[in-house]
């Protein structure tokens, strides 16, 4: 080959390149189960009471569940796209999906632009044993596909005590 006709290989193939580049950029997608999740987005995830404390709390007296209010203030809807918790004794749900410490949700949850969703957590004081009394702190934490908010977080506190009734 000649050395014009590489110069003009060596730029069609750049050429080429730059376009399935840009073809790709700007609104990247990630596929979740089936699902495809469009990652360019600047909706902003507002949490009402990112925090609740449930005060003492029986060892003895069962599993305990708050509730937090995700709000979508933009225009684009927002997908939480994975979950987890901070410790095997907590877990989540939130649109029907259920996540934890061990086990992912299965697919994405949309919270439409300009709506409310609620992601409720459930925390078991038994779940370290009889004795695993004192204060806890856990936390949620869910990832978006938002780039202005592309991670909440809400967390519980509680004192877990043994009330001398259930011993």
């Amino acid at each position: 080959m000649k050395s014009t006709q590489i110069i003009i290989l060596v730029v069609v193939l750049a050429v080429i390149g730059l376009a399935i580049g840009f073809s790709k950029g700007g609104n990247s997608t990630q596929t979740l189960e089936s699902e495809t999740i469009t990652a360019s987005n600047d909706s902003v995830i507002v949490v009402e009471d990112s925090s609740y404390d449930f005060g003492e709390i029986d060892i003895f007296g069962g599993k305990v569940t708050s509730e937090y209010i995700l709000i979508n203030t933009g225009e684009q809807d927002v997908v939480v796209t994975s979950a987890t918790t901070s410790c095997g004794c907590t877990e989540g749900e939130i649109g029907g999906e259920s996540f934890g410490m061990h086990f992912a949700m299965s697919k994405g949850v949309t919270i439409p632009a300009g709506e409310s969703m609620p992601v409720k957590a459930i925390y078991d004081p038994l779940a370290h044993g009889p004795d695993a009394v004192g204060p806890v702190t856990r936390m949620m934490m869910l990832q978006t596909n938002s780039t202005a908010t592309p991670s909440i977080e809400v967390r519980l506190t509680a004192n877990v005590i043994k009330n001398e009734t259930n011993e």
